[in-house]
C-alpha cells in the first residue's frame, strides 16, 4: 500500500508512515520481536480469559471492553513482522467475529458493552491490518460504521473515558478520509472535536503545576469524579466530565492527548492546536518529568521525584502518540529523540528478560521491587512487583504495541518521493519511487553503535531524496556520502541529500556519543549517552512470591553520588547488541562516585536524591553504569556532589 497523504481540505503534511510490512526489523530489534512473541504475546489468547476464547470481542462472556482491543492493536503489527502464521491465525479469530458482528446500522462489538472507548482501539487494529493485507472489507466496515457514529453522536455522545481519548476516534476518521474523500467525514471530525476534551487549551494553560497527591488527594479526585458521572452535561456540550481533573491528569490520557492537537490542527488549525504539543510537552517535563525520558503518573501525574511511577500503559501510548505526530505534520524537532529516548530505556526495563512479566510502574531510582505501600497518587501496593498483571490488568493486554509499532515507525515516506530517518535501529527499508522499487539496510547496531550504515539497492538507478535526521545529542556528527563525499551536518536539524541512486551506494553516519550530564529534582545529575540512559545496577535478588509475582532486593550498595567535574569513559562493546536483558551490556560508561552513608530507604523506596552534598577526594571510587534498559534496580538519578582533598 503506497503512503497516504492528506487531502485538501486537510492541513498537508510532507511525511506520511510507510505500511505494515515496508519495514522488517533486523538485528537486536528483530531478537526483541522474537522474544515477545515467544513470551506473553504468544501465549495470552490461550491463558487468560479476559481475552481468550470466551472473551465478549468473540462472542463470549468474558471481558467485553477494552483488554481484547488492545490485545489486538499490538498483536496485529507484530505478527506480520515476524510472518508468524500462529499469530496471524490468532488475530484473525477477532477480526473475522469483529467483521461479522456489524448491525445493520453500522455498529459492531459485543451487545453487552456499547461504549465508543473500545471501538477506537478496534478501529487502530482494522487500519494495521488493512495496510498489510489490503482487504477491502475493512473499508466498506468503517464506512458503515462512520456513517452510523455521525447520526449517533448527537443522542449517545462519547463519555468519560471516550470523551478523553477521542483523538484516536479522529486519527481512524482521517485516515479514511485521505482514502475515500467522502466529505461526511469531515461533519464527523468537528462533532468529535466537540466532544473530546480541550487538550489544545489544556496544554496551553496546564494547571497541573503541582503533584496530584499535594494539589488535590486521591479521596477527593475520586468524589468529585463519582458526583461528575452522575451529572448531565452541561447544555451546549457533550463533554462529560469537562471540568475535571480526573481526565486531565491521568496520565495515559495525557499521552493520548498529546497528539490530539496535531490532529485537530489538520482540519481547524490555530495557534493552541499546531504547537499544542510543544506547550504541552515542556511543562510536563518541568513539573513531573523524570530521567528516562517522560513524565511520572502513578496514575495521575505526580511530580517529579525519581521514586514517583510511570505507568507502563503510558509508555506505549505516549510513543504512539509521537509516532503518529511524525506523519500527522508536527515539525517540533524533538519527537524522535524523544521516541527514541522511551524505546531504549523506559520501555524494556519494564520486562522480564523473557517478556513474560512486566510492572505496572517503574521508578527512575528503583531499588527495591516488592509488595509495599509506597507514595504512589492511587495505585496499589503490588505495582512495582514484575508479574502477569499487577496493580491492574490493562498492562497485561496493552504492552503489546510498544515494540511492534516502533519497529513499523523507523522510517517514513516524504513528499519529495523520499525516505525520513525517525530512528537508526536495524532494520531494511522497502519502498517505491515511481515504478521502481527500492531497499534500504539499515545495518547497525543503533543504539549501541555510533555508525550506521544505509546500503542500498534499486532496481534500476532513480533520484530519490534521504533526509537524515541528527540526533541532538550527536556530538560533531558526519555523514559520508558515495564518491568520498563528506557532509558536515549539525546535531538537531536533518541532513538532505538528493541524488541518482545505484544498487551498492552506502551512506555513513557518524553519530558520536560522548558521556553528558543532565539535571532534574533535587538537581540530582543523569548520566546520558547518545539516546540511552545510563544506570548503576545494584547485584538484584529476585524472590517469586506466592502469586507467581517476581519482587527483587537489592544486594550490593546503591547509595552513591556522582562527583562534578571528574571526567566519565564511554567503552562500547561490539557484538553484544541483543534483546534487552539478553546477555552482557553493550556499552558501559564508567564514572567517579562516591558513597552517601546518609542517603538511605525511605519506607520502600529510596529517598529523593541529596542535594548539592560535599565528600571527600579520598571517598571516590570507579563505578560501572549500564543502559537503563538492561536494569530491574537502578539508580539513574544520582546526587551531584562536590569533592575537595579535605
Amino acid at each position: 500500500m503506497k503512503p497516504i497523504f492528506h487531502r485538501a481540505p486537510l492541513t498537508p503534511n510532507s511525511r506520511a508512515s510507510l505500511s505494515l510490512g515496508h519495514i522488517e526489523p533486523e538485528g537486536w530489534l528483530k531478537e526483541q520481536l522474537r522474544v515477545q512473541a515467544s513470551g506473553l504475546s504468544g501465549e495470552l489468547f490461550d491463558i487468560w480469559p479476559d481475552v481468550g476464547e470466551n472473551c465478549g470481542w468473540l462472542g463470549g462472556n468474558n471481558d467485553a471492553w477494552e483488554r481484547a482491543p488492545y490485545y489486538l492493536d499490538g498483536l496485529v503489527p507484530l505478527a506480520w513482522l515476524l510472518n508468524d502464521d500462529r499469530l496471524k491465525q490468532i488475530c484473525m479469530r477477532y477480526i473475522e467475529w469483529i467483521l461479522a458482528s456489524q448491525r445493520e446500522d453500522g455498529f459492531f462489538g459485543p451487545a453487552s458493552n456499547d461504549d465508543w472507548w473500545p471501538r477506537m482501539v478496534v478501529l487502530k487494529a482494522l487500519i494495521q491490518y488493512f495496510q498489510a493485507t489490503l482487504d477491502k472489507r475493512v473499508l466498506i466496515f468503517m464506512d458503515k460504521y462512520f456513517q452510523h457514529q455521525k447520526k449517533a453522536l448527537d443522542t449517545k455522545p462519547l463519555r468519560e473515558w471516550a470523551v478523553a481519548r477521542g483523538g484516536e476516534n479522529m486519527q481512524a476518521v482521517i485516515w479514511l478520509y485521505n482514502i475515500t474523500g467522502q466529505k461526511y467525514l469531515l461533519d464527523l471530525l468537528a462533532k468529535l472535536r466537540q466532544q473530546t476534551l480541550d487538550w489544545p487549551n489544556h496544554f496551553h494553560t496546564f494547571p497541573q503545576t503541582r503533584p496530584m497527591s499535594a494539589s488535590n488527594p486521591w479521596p477527593g479526585l475520586q468524589e468529585a469524579r463519582a458526583r461528575e458521572m452522575q451529572e448531565e452535561p452541561l447544555e451546549g456540550t457533550h463533554r462529560p466530565l469537562y471540568g475535571t481533573l480526573y481526565h486531565y491528569s491521568h496520565g495515559v490520557n495525557v499521552a493520548m492527548g498529546l497528539k490530539t492537537p496535531a490532529l485537530i490542527s489538520l482540519f481547524k488549525g490555530g495557534f493552541k492546536e499546531q504547537g499544542g504539543f510543544r506547550f504541552g510537552w515542556e511543562k510536563l517535563m518541568k513539573y513531573h518529568g523524570v530521567a528516562y525520558g517522560m513524565f511520572s503518573c502513578d496514575e495521575h501525574l505526580n511530580g517529579a521525584n525519581p521514586t514517583q511511577g510511570t505507568e507502563l500503559c503510558a509508555v506505549v501510548e505516549l510513543m504512539y502518540s509521537l509516532e503518529s505526530m511524525l506523519a500527522a505534520g508536527d515539525f517540533s524537532d524533538e519527537i524522535p529523540d524523544i521516541l527514541e529516548k522511551l524505546a531504549f530505556n523506559a520501555l524494556p526495563a519494564m520486562f522480564t528478560a523473557d517478556m513474560r512479566d512486566h510492572q505496572y510502574l517503574q521508578q527512575a531510582n528503583q531499588v527495591k521491587v516488592s509488595r509495599e505501600p509506597r507514595n504512589w497518587y492511587n495505585n496499589g501496593d503490588d505495582a512495582s512487583l514484575f508479574g502477569f498483571a499487577p496493580n491492574f490488568a490493562c498492562c497485561t493486554a496493552n504492552y503489546h504495541q510498544g515494540f511492534p509499532k516502533f519497529a513499523t515507525h523507523l522510517w517514513y515516506a516524504t513528499d519529495e518521493d523520499g525516505l525520513y530517518a525517525a530512528s537508526y535501529a536495524p532494520c531494511t527499508v522497502r519502498h517505491m519511487i515511481g515504478n521502481v522499487p527500492i531497499r534500504l539496510r539499515v545495518n547497525t547496531e543503533y543504539p549501541f553503535e555510533q555508525t550506521v550504515r544505509i546500503e542500498i539497492s534499486v532496481k534500476q538507478p532513480v533520484e530519490f531524496s534521504l533526509s537524515l535526521r541528527i540526533p541532538q545529542w550527536a556530538n560533531a556528527p558526519m555523514v559520508y556520502l558515495p564518491g568520498g563525499e563528506i557532509m558536515q551536518v549539525r546535531a538537531g536539524e536533518v541532513a538532505f541529500v538528493r541524488r541518482r541512486w545505484r544498487t551498492g551506494d552506502v551512506v555513513k553516519l557518524e553519530l558520536p556519543m560522548e558521556p553528558r550530564i543532565t539535571h532534574w529534582h533535587h538537581q540530582s545529575a543523569a548520566v546520558e549517552l547518545g539516546p540511552l540512559v545510563m544506570a548503576l545496577q545494584p547485584r538484584e535478588e529476585w524472590h517469586k512470591l506466592e502469586n507467581g509475582d517476581w519482587a527483587i532486593d537489592a544486594a550490593s550498595p546503591w547509595n552513591y553520588a556522582i562527583v562534578k567535574s571528574e571526567p566519565m569513559k564511554a567503552v562500547f562493546h561490539p557484538g553484544r547488541a541483543h534483546a534487552f536483558k539478553h546477555g552482557e551490556p553493550p556499552v558501559e560508561v564508567f564514572v567517579k562516585a562516591a558513597r552517601l552513608p546518609d542517603w538511605q530507604m525511605d519506607g520502600a523506596s529510596c529517598a529523593a536524591p541529596p542535594i548539592l552534598p560535599h565528600v571527600s577526594a579520598g571517598q571516590l571510587e570507579t563505578i560501572t553504569l549500564v543502559p537503563y534498559g538492561y536494569t530491574s534496580l537502578r539508580i539513574c538519578q544520582f546526587p551531584y556532589a562536590s569533592a575537595s582533598e579535605e
